[in-house]
Order: structure tokens, then C-alpha cells, then sequence
């Protein structure tokens, strides 16, 4: 008997055996968890549910490899993307209950997220003792910001904004590109009522991690939208610099979103609420000369009254008479001719004044109804009929166009 032809046989049948129980396995299953992880990351509900199909066949075919571990650990990460919180959370108990060989670093990672789920389950005070907990036990400043970030979550949540703020400001410090920390920082300032200092912060966002963030787009609506509101609620508290400044932000950041004209029609507003006309005439001018055409009466409208109240009473006559002639269907037609007739009057007995020269005690007597007046539109030194409306009234506030459902509107006074 050939004994070496023997061993041979049975070294190489051992080594067959092996390869085909552990070695081809797990390189199998490695294949499959860079396909699911490929899936998993481009984020859509849609490829990450097919993400958690290829991670359960992992496990099931190959339940003995180590990447069944990293398979369990995917789907509770799935499942927690997929708002599925109770499936997530039940998933990492199965982790830290039948995985004694855990790396510590990945035990507190999934301890650190079975913490904010009890904390999203309503258990906050064991979850934010979990979460403190974990700070004690580990000197890794990325994991430390993150716990930190989920600290500054829940006190948000729970209303407690300075507490926020504070857990905010502890996770930057482990890690100053904790994009999640940066922006829970900025809706902490919001909901605080810190607006600057909130898109401030979405500015330093934008600006540095915007080309590769999973949150950008999100940010982006979200700024557009919360600019855009700041200025219309600083206008209607009558805070007109800061309304400027946010409209001013809004056409720097989004100058071809339909609501930049908006923007500059309410900057125009605001200025002429302060009285300074000339800027206000300037504003409605770029609304009505840009790609967007729904404020354009408004603006044109409120162009005429600058005019007037400017006492540029030739001006304003031409911008109402421009008025009827580009919208003779227009709402404020009625409007306008009132205000052209007032207009030039106004401008002929300027001429007149100037022409005959009249003595003061004389141009007193013929003016003193019209400097008593205050309900009339201009109180100086007028000839015009008496105007049977304010220039401050909000009565006649109101909104037509769709771009603006919710916000007043000055023009038609």
C-alpha cells in the first residue's frame, strides 16, 4: 500500500472539505454584502428594501459566516431608514444578545442606537441615561459627536432648546464635520427664534458639504422655504430692515425661484413703509422687469402711489395712465384712474402755485381743508379731492395671485 498516495488523499480531501465549508462560504456571502451594500447606499426606499432582501439571504445561506453579522447589522440600519423602528430595534437586541464576539467599537455603536430608539419610543430619560452612559466608556471623538448629536435631538424634541444647543455645541467640538450636528445646531437657532444665526448656519452648510451630502436636498427646500417665511413674518410684525435683509438673502440664494419676485415686490413694500420712495420705486421697477409676471400689477400699481407720495406728480400720472393702458381689464383699474386724477391735479396746482405766486395767508385759507384732513391719502399742501382711503389701512389687504396664498397684499390700498 502506497502510504504517501494516502496522506495525499487525505490531507487534500481535508483541504476540499474546509474550502468548501468556510472558505467558499464566506466569499460568497462577502459578494452578496457588496451587493446589497451598493443597493443600500443610493438611499431610496425602494433599493434598500432590495438591500434588506439580499442581507436575509446572507443569513439565511450562509448563517454560519461572519458576514451574517454584518447582514443582521444592515438590516436594523434598513429598517431604522425606513421609519421601522420597532422591526430596527429588535434586530440590534438579537445582535447584543447572541454575538459574544461584538468589537467593541461596533457593540457601543448599536447600543448608542437602541438608546435613541427607547428615546423615539417615548422612554427618554433611560434613553438619555443609556446615551451618557456610553460617553464614559469610550474616547473615539466621531462616536462621542454622534451621541452627543442624538442627545441634541431628543432635548429638541422635549422643547429644552438651550440643553440643545449645549449637546450641539459638544458634538462639533469631537467633530467639527458633523454635518447632523451642524444642522441640528441650526434648527435649534430656529425654533428659538435665532433666524440669522440658523441660516448662518445652513449657509456654512451649503457652502462646504452641499456637493456630497446625503442632506442637501433636504436643506435646500427647507432653506428656501423658511427664508422666504422669515421675511413675510418680519414684514407683518413691521420689521422692515430685517424683512429686507432676508428677501435680499432669498434673491442671493435662489434668484430663479418663482418667489424671487415675490421677493422683490416685498422689498419694495418695505421700503415704502419706511417712506423711502425712491428705493421702494426702484424694487418695483425689477419686479416688473424680470422673467416673472405675477406680482406685476401690484408693482406697477404701487410704483404710481411712491410716485405720488414722492410728490413726483408727473411721474405717477404716467404710471397710472401705463397702468390702464397695459391692463385695461386690470383689478386696480379703478384704482389707477382715481389716483391719475388725484395725480394730475395735484401737479396742476403745483404749476399754478408756482405760476401765480400766491400769498401764504391766501394759500393758507385755501388748504386748510386739506392739511386737517387725516384720512385722506396725502395730508400736504393739496388740491386734490380727499381719498376715502389710508395710506396704512390693511382693510383692503388681500392676496390673488397662487404664488402668494397665504401673504397680504399692500397694493391695493
Amino acid at each position: 500500500m502506497d502510504t504517501g498516495r494516502c496522506n495525499h488523499d487525505f490531507y487534500g480531501n481535508r483541504s476540499f472539505s474546509y474550502y468548501d465549508s468556510f472558505i467558499k462560504p464566506e466569499r460568497e456571502a462577502k459578494e452578496l454584502i457588496v451587493e446589497a451594500k451598493m443597493s443600500y447606499e443610493r438611499g431610496t426606499s425602494e433599493s434598500i428594501n432590495k438591500a434588506i432582501e439580499i442581507f436575509t439571504k446572507v443569513i439565511a445561506k450562509y448563517p454560519r459566516t461572519e458576514s451574517a453579522f454584518e447582514a443582521y447589522y444592515y438590516i436594523a440600519q434598513g429598517y431604522e431608514k425606513l421609519n421601522l423602528n420597532r422591526l430596527a430595534y429588535l434586530k440590534y437586541i438579537y445582535l447584543l444578545k447572541n454575538n459574544n464576539k461584538i468589537p467593541a467599537e461596533t457593540e457601543q455603536e448599536i447600543k448608542a442606537r437602541v438608546a435613541r430608539l427607547k428615546i423615539m419610543k417615548r422612554y427618554d430619560e433611560e434613553g438619555i441615561h443609556q446615551l451618557l452612559g456610553l460617553l464614559n466608556y469610550t474616547d473615539n471623538k466621531d462616536f462621542r459627536s454622534r451621541v452627543y448629536t442624538e442627545l441634541g435631538h431628543t432635548y429638541l424634541k422635549r422643547g429644552e432648546f438651550a440643553s440643545s444647543k449645549r449637546m450641539f455645541d459638544l458634538a462639533l467640538s469631537e467633530n467639527g464635520n458633523n454635518e447632523e450636528a451642524i444642522l441640528g445646531k441650526a434648527r435649534t437657532f430656529k425654533r428659538m427664534g435665532n433666524d440669522s444665526q440658523a441660516y448662518d448656519l445652513y449657509d456654512h452648510f451649503l457652502k462646504y458639504y452641499s456637493n456630497f451630502s446625503y442632506y442637501t436636498n433636504d436643506v435646500t427646500k427647507a432653506y428656501d422655504r423658511q427664508l422666504y417665511d422669515s421675511g413675510i413674518n418680519n414684514y407683518r410684525k413691521g420689521r422692515y430692515y430685517p424683512a429686507i435683509e432676508y428677501f435680499r438673502k432669498y434673491l442671493n440664494h435662489f434668484p430663479g425661484d418663482s418667489k424671487a419676485e415675490n421677493s422683490l415686490y416685498w422689498i419694495g413694500e418695505s421700503y415704502f413703509a419706511l417712506k423711502k420712495y425712491d428705493s421702494a420705486i426702484s424694487y418695483f421697477k425689477r419686479t416688473l422687469s424680470n422673467g416673472y409676471y405675477h406680482k406685476d400689477q401690484d408693482a406697477m400699481i404701487k410704483t404710481g402711489y411712491s410716485y405720488f407720495m414722492a410728490k413726483n406728480y408727473d411721474l405717477a400720472a404716467r404710471e397710472f395712465q401705463a397702468y390702464l393702458e397695459t391692463y385695461p381689464n386690470g383689478k386696480y383699474v379703478t384704482k389707477a384712474k382715481q389716483w391719475k386724477e388725484m395725480s394730475t391735479k395735484e401737479m396742476l396746482y403745483k404749476y399754478k402755485k408756482n405760476d401765480t405766486a400766491i400769498p401764504d395767508e391766501e394759500l393758507k385759507d385755501e388748504t386748510e381743508d386739506s392739511e386737517s384732513s387725516d384720512s385722506g391719502y396725502y395730508s400736504g399742501k393739496s388740491k386734490t379731492v380727499k381719498a376715502d382711503y389710508d395710506v396704512n389701512s390693511r382693510e383692503l389687504y388681500h392676496e390673488t395671485d397662487e404664488y402668494d396664498n397665504e401673504e397680504e397684499n399692500m397694493a391695493e390700498l
